[in-house]
């Protein structure tokens, strides 16, 4: 019996046993899937299971609370779910709402057994996962701040760095990927733009200076340094007149950058500044110094003179 033949309401009599299976890849143990009456007691039991998830969104719990204790709550699609290592790996907000529950009280949930563990990275439904509530779970430290850079070094790999103002456009399991990959790199770049949190206060948002850091090393080691030191620290490396090295009436790309950004800092937009950061090290890099540094909206958004690390590109696809 094909899908297309049957007539009424879908149920599992009107699937084909041949395409009915209790095992997902990577399981070890028999997919189990039921709706079950979920008291207090119970729950509290399952959150025992819960070594590790994303923060508790404390409102989004009473929120369920209260929708379960009026009667409006109805079973999703979306289960509670723990892995064959017997860990909670999707449903905490639900089941943190059942404990507020009185005794002899209890609610319908779809509850899954047997899971793969990596599953929670894809566990998007409700309570929307970020990036970094995945590398916290992965065991990241600074999770907020390689999630970020994560995600714009896949937006540029991916040639869509003007997107960057725009959010849930890249797949978590991209930056966990990412940030396993380069989790050495990833955290001394960190640590390092992070080393004095001021020093860059009204001049370059942390995240937007570690990814520029982060890609324009590996091709430009020395002046990469030079530019964050030059930034972060008012470090002159290397020590010249740039109208007497280069030619009258041009500056060194770092302090356009900072004659552009102290006075404009709050009106610039996310996506402008990482523009202006872009064009600044393109020119430091490259040495070749400018008079005047500007981006307007409607121009192309530069490319990096960094070079995209051949042998990771199919990382960020």
């Amino acid at each position: 019996m094909k899908y297309s033949d049957t007539k009424g309401p879908i149920s599992l009599s009107s699937v084909p046993e041949d395409s009915i299976g209790h095992r997902i890849p990577g399981s070890k143990k028999d997919i189990e899937c039921a709706i079950v009456e979920v008291t207090p007691e119970m729950a509290r039991e399952w959150l025992k299971k819960n070594r590790s998830n994303r923060k508790v969104r404390e409102d989004r719990v009473d929120r369920y609370a209260e929708q379960m204790r009026d009667g409006e709550w109805m079973v999703s699609p979306d289960a509670i779910a723990f892995s064959y290592t017997d860990k909670l790996i999707n449903g905490q907000h639900r089941l943190k709402a059942i404990t507020q529950l009185g005794r002899g009280e209890s609610v319908e949930c779809l509850v899954a057994f047997g899971l793969d563990p990596g599953a929670f990275k894809i566990a998007d439904v409700g309570v929307k996962r970020t990036g970094a509530d995945v590398l916290r779970i992965e065991g990241f430290k600074s999770p907020e701040e390689k999630a970020a850079v994560c995600r714009l070094l896949a937006l540029w790999h991916q040639s869509r760095l003007e997107e960057l103002n725009q959010y849930e456009n890249v797949r978590n399991s991209v930056i966990v990927d990412i940030a396993t990959t380069s989790r050495e790199r990833l955290t001394e770049t960190i640590e390092k733009v992070g080393s004095d949190k001021k020093a860059l206060n009204g001049l370059m948002p942390r995240s937007l200076m570690a990814f520029a850091y982060f890609a324009y090393k590996p091709t430009f080691p020395e002046r990469a340094e030079f530019f964050l030191n030059g930034l972060m620290f008012e470090k002159n490396y290397p020590a010249i007149d740039w109208e007497e090295a280069y030619e009258k009436g041009v500056k060194n790309p770092i302090k356009l950058l900072k004659d552009k950004m102290r006075p404009n800092y709050k009106e610039l937009s996310r996506k402008a500044k990482l523009a202006l950061l872009v064009k600044a090290m393109n020119r430091y890099c490259l040495e070749r110094p400018l008079k005047q540094l500007r981006w307007r909206s409607n121009e192309d958004f530069p490319e990096l003179a960094a070079k995209k690390p051949e042998a990771e590109q199919d990382l960020f696809s």
